[in-house]
């Protein structure tokens, strides 16, 4: 809807778009003879900046003009004196920007409103990361306010090929979303490709970030995810200089990017600041706890059901005798303690901190003593499942992924022995391997192999090597283009 150049339809409308909306703050004023108003959100401004930058200076100016286009000119250039200043010439525009803490300035007989940003809101610090904790690392983390997510990154990637592009989504309820990436080093048509899912997107408003990677990513038929997310602005930034582009939204502290590879989940950068021999040595043990993660439990019910002679004698002496005094099969018995496993996990997640020790309290009790003491569970079953907990969380971006295979890995394992699960297993890297977003495959630098990015992948070499790569993400082997072209 256009603004109107008739001051009492321009204030009649906003009163009642905003009407029983006590927290919409308007006055009307005379200046040098014109009347004229102005708005704002309480809350979402600064009152101090609000004066001084707003209300002193339209109060005090008693330059009169013959037009009100001319006045409105002098008041944008020479009275108003806000650093982030706008044009609105429809009231959608002045309903976003002012529920993003700016305020609009109205004149008589001009159809368009002057918004100032005097942003005043309360928010939370940049504290230590809470999801990537760093031994080393930074302490910053991105807050829900996405100006500062902006500046956090701004910081980091010091130069102005860094873009960050500013739209809206959203059909009822509009957002505001940035889209950044380094201009040169991320594919212009990647870029665009991205914006226009983003916008294409039917959501009628965005609360978090996993609503606008779900329209990011390219294959929903999968366990895996092609796009990756953080809250940590050094992250953000070694992404982007990789040539891959990143979404911030606007309420969340976590930032998605794009291409996201799996050898990505288990890269830390604390990785960055060991040693090369140790950080080597922890990226090795994170690819061999997810396989523990995935398969542990899988292969020990496979072999306990079926393949009893691939048990040492000593070894399987235990086991049967202890699996002889619980009342369930080896398969049932697996999927009963992962899934008191998860019930446990997911009440101590949600609980308050004030009770949530409770629940590690009553898990030790009930699985750690009573149902092996009543002889409901083995207790070689209770092992497999104690390490293989551990092990998830070691890679723990793919956690909801391990969660879920790991039930269908049991099941097919109970059912068909150690053949299904290799069959199950093959599947699994198969669909791994073919995966790709943005024409990048998934499964880079291992599959296709290239050579060079292999000393930051398995492995991790020392900084005299790697500091002599040019690192772009579209350079890896079997990357296509969206002319299908290598």
């Amino acid at each position: 809807m256009k603004i109107f150049d008739n001051y009492e339809l321009t204030r009649d409308w906003l009163k009642s778009d905003f009407l029983d909306c006590s927290d919409f703050l308007l006055r009307e004023v005379v200046v040098a003879g014109r009347k004229a108003l102005f708005c704002a959100m309480d809350g979402l401004v600064d009152s101090v900046a609000l004066s001084h930058m707003v209300t002193e200076p339209l109060l005090a100016d008693k330059t009169e003009f013959k037009t009100p286009f001319e006045h409105y000119e002098h008041l944008k250039t020479s009275v108003l004196c806000a650093a982030e200043m706008n044009d609105a010439e429809t009231f959608e525009d002045v309903e976003f920007y002012l529920m993003s803490g700016f305020a609009a300035v109205y004149l008589d007989g001009c159809p368009r409103f002057i918004v100032l940003g005097v942003q005043g809101w309360n928010r939370r610090s940049t504290d230590e990361p809470t999801n990537e904790a760093m031994v080393k690392g930074s302490k910053e983390c991105f807050v829900e306010v996405l100006n500062d997510n902006k500046a956090l990154l701004r910081k980091r990637v010091k130069t102005s090929m860094l873009k960050m592009k500013q739209i809206k989504v959203g059909k009822e309820v509009e957002v505001p979303v940035v889209i950044a990436y380094i201009d040169g080093r991320a594919d212009a048509d990647d870029v665009m490709k991205i914006e226009q899912r983003i916008q294409s997107a039917p959501l009628e408003t965005v609360s978090d970030f996993g609503e606008i990677a779900a329209f990011i990513t390219e294959s929903e038929h999968t366990f895996f995810s092609t796009v990756g997310n953080t809250e940590r602005p050094d992250v953000l930034a070694s992404k982007l200089l990789e040539g891959r582009i990143a979404v911030m939204i606007e309420g969340t502290p976590f930032a998605v990017y794009t291409p996201y590879l799996f050898s990505d989940n288990f890269s830390s950068l604390d990785d960055y600041n060991n040693p090369p021999f140790y950080a080597s040595f922890i990226r090795l043990l994170k690819y061999f706890a997810f396989g523990i993660s995935t398969f542990l439990p899988a292969l020990y019910v496979a072999i306990g059901s079926f393949h009893q002679e691939m048990i040492p004698t000593s070894l399987l002496y235990l086991v049967a005798s202890s699996e002889e005094a619980t009342p369930f099969p080896l398969l049932l018995e697996a999927i009963i303690i992962h899934l008191l496993y998860e019930i446990m996990r997911e009440a101590g997640l949600r609980l308050p901190n004030t009770i949530g020790h409770a629940v590690s309290i009553i898990g030790a009790i009930v699985i750690g003593e009573a149902m092996v003491t009543a002889g409901i569970i083995g207790e070689p079953m209770l092992v497999v499942v104690a390490l293989t907990a551990i092990a998830s969380y070691v890679v723990y971006p793919l956690y909801e992924s391990v969660a879920v295979m790991r039930l269908v890995f049991i099941m097919i394992a109970g059912l068909t022995g150690v053949y299904g699960l290799t069959l199950s297993a093959c599947a699994l890297f198969v669909n791994l391997c073919s995966l790709s977003s943005l024409g990048v495959p998934y499964s880079a630098p291992v599959s296709p192999l290239t050579p060079p990015s292999l000393g930051d992948t398995l492995i991790r070499r020392s900084w005299r090597v790697l500091a002599d790569r040019k690192v772009r993400i579209k350079n890896l082997e079997g990357t296509v283009d969206d002319k299908g072209k290598n």
